[in-house]
């Protein structure tokens, strides 16, 4: 009788569909939105100060950066590209990014961003870019090519989504066209065929290589470093098993290296509520452009939503939940609230399509707002007149959720300066942006008055603070078998499957082979399944 009544409420309270056609005001907008409980939405920037945003990121001084698709779907051939990324600060600190400079132009089909010592990495098929600005006017006057060979056959399928791992690797989505990768600074180097596969780099140690993963627009990672992927119609994709373990025995008989849930694709239901017509129209109900797949783990939300995984749906103007389940070597997913999106709006122009994390804790949405997101390639011929393919493309606004009765922007980072003891202490904090950005000044660095302190950290802090002070001491090239063997039999579980990880150089060596056995039969599955790969 319960799940009964649960039923009607459900159904009494899901809005009906409806259609608005004509663009909107960012305030009109706002007002429109749908979202859990306990929270609301508020507007970063938009519009003339950025458009056709498809990714941003914060870098480690509070610069927000802004990848702007303007071409997206037909570039003028008779044109320079106005693909572009975008600085937007907040001077006032009213939470507004109301200045914006055009940080690099001239970038067709950008589709990912991602900041790296001073300046930014840029995903921009066939290559990686690294953009810098060197003389402080806001514009990058450094633009040195780090890889190239990437597909660039269609612009839905293109490389994305540079992220910065656990492991001190940068990790990028194929796109699901694959490409011969090469490293630009040695070009008559041999290419790294990522057919079927993604792609992942060390700047700092100068090693690439192809890895588990066939991610479209979207890959993300959990507070354990564990990667998750996306396609447009399959929207959370588990990479059960890394690359290197295939390699290491190519004669393996084993299951695929991906999860696909009996939930995922077709199957995985979406509750839009607005009323629109797309070539998806077909396939009405179920994930056919979702994108930006994202683990949220800041610390505003409430911490029923840490851990939960968010996926753009932009053909039906939402975003959807999933709540993660750790089921031996992988996971199960279901919606927290069946029947229902996390966010949706009637606002036809409302397109999500990918989120991040900010300094502040909140979740972050891009917005490319516009009217049409289908591709020319995938509109019958018959149908290509209902498009106007170039409509009202300088239009797009950048969101951030927070709670209800959040009032007060947080204070601006200034991490550039820190000093080196001020970061290492950041890899406690309880926001995984701060660690993460942390992290990623502490490698690029190399700093070894750094080493006394992580290996202290690694030794007595909290559970994140100890695994991100070990794999930095593993960037620094730092880590000695004492502390390995001391996190091998660490309280947290997710420190003991990286403690594995770690352990692999020394896995011959009698202690660590010892407490490998033991951990064979760990009371968590996934410490006993990295212990079996290992």
């Amino acid at each position: 009788m319960i799940k009964y009544l649960a039923l009607v409420l459900v159904l009494l309270t899901q809005e009906k569909p409806r259609e608005i056609k004509s663009p909107l005001t960012p305030e009109q907008s706002l007002a429109e939105f749908r979202i859990r409980p306990g929270l609301r939405m508020e507007l970063v920037a938009s519009e003339p100060d950025v458009q056709s945003p498809v990714a941003a990121a914060f870098d480690e001084n509070g610069f927000l950066y802004a990848v702007e698709m303007l071409d997206y779907p037909t570039p003028d051939p008779s044109k320079p590209p106005r693909g572009r990324v975008k600085r937007l600060e907040d001077r006032d600190g009213d939470g507004r990014y109301e200045t914006s400079v055009v940080y690099a132009d001239g970038l067709l089909m950008a589709q990912g961003v991602l900041p790296w010592k001073g300046g930014i990495l840029v995903t921009q098929a066939p290559n990686v870019l690294f953009l810098k600005d060197t003389d402080g006017d806001g514009k990058a006057d450094v633009r040195e090519t780090l890889y190239s060979g990437f597909a660039v056959e269609n612009p839905q399928l293109r490389v994305s989504f540079p992220t910065f791992g656990l492991d001190n690797w940068i990790y990028v989505a194929n796109g699901q066209k694959g490409g011969k990768i090469r490293n630009a600074a040695r070009p008559e180097s041999r290419p790294i065929d990522i057919s079927g596969m993604d792609f992942r780099f060390d700047p700092i140690h100068d090693r690439a290589e192809a890895i588990t993963g066939f991610g479209q627009f979207g890959l993300t990672f959990d507070d354990w470093g564990r990667r998750f992927v996306c396609t447009n119609r399959n929207h959370l994709i588990p990479l059960v098993i890394p690359n290197q373990y295939f390699k290491r025995n190519p004669f393996l008989a084993a299951p695929g290296p991906v999860h696909d849930n009996h939930g995922a694709g077709g199957a995985a239901s979406v509750h839009p509520i607005s009323k629109n017509w797309t070539l998806s129209s077909a396939h009405s109900g179920s994930f056919t452009a979702s994108c930006g797949v994202f683990v949220y783990r800041g610390d505003l939300l409430p911490k029923e939503f840490q851990g939960h995984v968010f996926t753009c749906e932009p053909t039906g103007n939402l975003i959807h939940e999933e709540t993660l389940t750790q089921a031996g070597a992988s996971f199960t997913w279901k919606p927290p609230h069946e029947g229902t999106e996390f966010l949706a709006s009637p606002d036809n122009w409302f397109r999500p399509v990918s989120m991040f994390s900010g300094p502040d804790g909140a979740l972050y949405v891009a917005d490319m707002y516009r009217t049409e997101v289908e591709h020319p390639d995938w509109v019958p011929a018959d149908m290509k007149s209902r498009f106007d393919w170039n409509h009202r493309r300088d239009q797009g606004r950048l969101w951030r959720i927070v709670p209800e009765g959040k009032r007060n922007p947080a204070p601006r980072p200034q991490l550039a300066k820190a000093k080196t003891a001020d970061l290492v202490a950041l890899l406690d904090h309880p926001d995984a942006w701060w660690r993460t950005t942390a992290q990623r000044l502490l490698i690029e660095r190399q700093d070894r008055d750094a080493w006394p302190a992580l290996r202290a950290l690694a030794a007595s802090g909290s559970p994140f603070g100890r695994l991100h002070a070990a794999w930095t001491l593993e960037g620094h090239q730092q880590l000695e078998i004492d502390l390995v063997l001391r996190l091998l039999v660490d309280p947290a579980p997710g420190v003991r499957e990286n403690a594995v990880r770690l352990a692999e150089r020394w896995a011959s060596q009698p202690p660590v082979a010892e407490q490998l056995i033991r951990l064979a039969s760990d009371p968590d599955s996934q410490v006993r399944f990295q212990t079996a790969l290992t």
